[in-house]
């Protein structure tokens, strides 16, 4: 059996704190249990990871990556900036039922961080990157539509992301399909309504389009 590089028993150890924190809860997760979980030594676990407060933050980091690429996959495909803008909101719908255990544990790490201060820090990174991710999916946007913002853009991703989580915890507590995909587009009208073309008209002429 060939050995594991570092970064391999890293991905193997980050995949073990994960299945614990989806069956109990992320404040669950311990270094002994990644280890039982994994079926390590405890000195593995701490070769990967200093403390606890770095294994929690490469799982901050894995679901992060696994939460952006539904959309990522999504914005591949060729169209005008409305199109963009909706397979965007089609993306974020179909990342969301498969990946319900993840998002919960999304929400689970920031609340968390509000209770624990050895997690705050962790749960800021996310939060951070979250932003820094919504930014990236929007200049992707704009780029490939040849539009500009009337707004700041580091405020707009926070809108933006703040919608996001919103209408996902509302649907994993009322598990309404409809809604939550009425919401995703809704939000996608929102973006193209304070988009502004090189000319200077906006995308939208009177505001958002509804959403049937």
């Amino acid at each position: 059996m060939n050995r594991m590089s570092v970064e391999e028993r890293r991905a193997q150890l980050v995949d073990a704190a994960m299945t614990i924190a989806v069956r109990e809860g992320v404040e669950a997760v311990t270094i002994r249990g990644v280890a039982a979980e994994a079926g390590v030594s405890l000195g593995v676990v701490h070769y990967c990871f200093e403390d606890k407060d770095e294994l929690l933050q490469a799982m901050g980091n894995s679901l992060a990556l696994v939460a952006s690429e539904p959309v990522r996959a999504a914005l591949d495909v060729d169209g005008d900036v409305v199109e963009l803008a909706h397979a965007a909101a089609d993306g974020l719908w179909s990342g969301l039922t498969p990946r319900r255990h993840m998002r919960l544990l999304t929400f689970e790490f920031a609340t968390a961080g509000v209770r624990s201060r050895a997690l705050r820090s962790v749960a800021h990174t996310h939060l951070e990157q979250t932003w820094a991710m919504t930014r990236g999916f929007l200049e992707n946007v704009a780029e490939r539509g040849n539009v500009t913002y009337s707004m700041d853009l580091g405020f707009l991703s926070r809108i933006v992301a703040g919608y996001i989580d919103g209408i996902e915890i509302a649907w994993l507590v009322e598990q309404d399909d409809e809604t939550a995909v009425r919401s995703f587009h809704a939000l996608a009208e929102y973006v193209l309504s304070v988009m502004v073309r090189p000319d200077g008209s906006p995308v939208r002429e009177h505001g958002p389009e509804p959403v049937s």
